[in-house]
Parts: C-alpha cells; sequence; structure tokens
C-alpha cells in the first residue's frame, strides 16, 4: 500500500524519484572506473535526496564494481586463474562504498534498505608495510643498481640526498 502511495506522489510531483541521479550515474559509469563512480554515488546519497538508494545501487553495481576483479587479483585474494564469483565482486563493491562513506562521516547503514557488504574485507586486505618484510632483499638490490644505472644527473642527486637523509637519520 506504501509503494502505491508513493508511486502516487512522485506522479503528482509530491516527492522526487532518482531520474536526475540515474542520469547522472549513467555518464560517470560510461566515462570513468569504478572507484570514481562509488566516490560519486557516495556524494549522491549523503545530498540526502535519493528516494531508493538501493535501487541506485541495483541498477548500476556493474559498473561501480568494474575494477573489483582486478583489485582482488591485485591484493592477492584470489589468483589470476580463478574465477571470481560475482557475489564476491558486488559484496566488496558494498564495502568499498561504505568505506567511502565512513571516511565522509556516514555509513551504508544510513540509508535503508541499502545491502551492506557480508564480509569483512579489511581483514583480508594485506598491509602494503607488512608484506614490505617479504621482499627478497638481494632482489631488491639488483633492482636499484639497475635502475640507478639509467638515472639522469638529477635523480643521482635526489636519490644520493634522499639516501644520505636516511643512512644518517
Amino acid at each position: 500500500m506504501f509503494d502505491t502511495f508513493k508511486k502516487a506522489c512522485m506522479t503528482r510531483g509530491l516527492l522526487k524519484d532518482d531520474h536526475e541521479w540515474r542520469i547522472c550515474l549513467e555518464k560517470a559509469v560510461a566515462m570513468q572506473p569504478g572507484i570514481a563512480c562509488c566516490q560519486l554515488l557516495a556524494v549522491i546519497l549523503l545530498t540526502d535526496k535519493v528516494a531508493e538508494p538501493h535501487l541506485l545501487w541495483d541498477q548500476f553495481k556493474t559498473g561501480l564494481c568494474d575494477d573489483v576483479k582486478h583489485k582482488l587479483y591485485h591484493i592477492n585474494y584470489y589468483q589470476a586463474d580463478q574465477k571470481i564469483p560475482e557475489d564476491d565482486v558486488y559484496n566488496y563493491g558494498l564495502w568499498d562504498l561504505n568505506r567511502i562513506l565512513v571516511e565522509m562521516g556516514r555509513s551504508l547503514a544510513d540509508f535503508p534498505p541499502m545491502s551492506l557488504s557480508q564480509q569483512q574485507w579489511a581483514h583480508r586486505i594485506p598491509n602494503p608495510l607488512l608484506q614490505a618484510e617479504q621482499y627478497n632483499i638481494d632482489e631488491m638490490a639488483t633492482l636499484v643498481d639497475e635502475q640507478r644505472a639509467i638515472f639522469n644527473p638529477d635523480q643521482v642527486a635526489a636519490f644520493n640526498t634522499i639516501l644520505e637523509s636516511i643512512t644518517n637519520n
């Protein structure tokens, strides 16, 4: 009954629908990577002028998550030869959208009936500082030597200054 009342109010212009937001997101997903579109959706949600945020997510989740598979491969959550389940892609996308909203002082829980991420992705994403401990020191030294050999004079000066600063604390 409420849905019928809501549709009648929208038809009469008493309530706004999300048509403008749909157009905006349509254009964004055609031109921008998923993370940029997630940031845009977060800003749209923060306007508090979205009638049905869950429908925006449902309609545009493919575009909003177009870079998620790459992220999941990059963080070594999945191996390159593994197929990533669509549910994990969208679940990570929701987690990423929520992370953006939290940085802006809100969360997906503030926009019912939006879906919430069902996995704790933060615990699964490796900390780059901890990963640094896994580097092969000999390989890194060889790589540094190879790269230093092709530095221009300004790069050599900058490298030496930085290295001296680190060495001398």
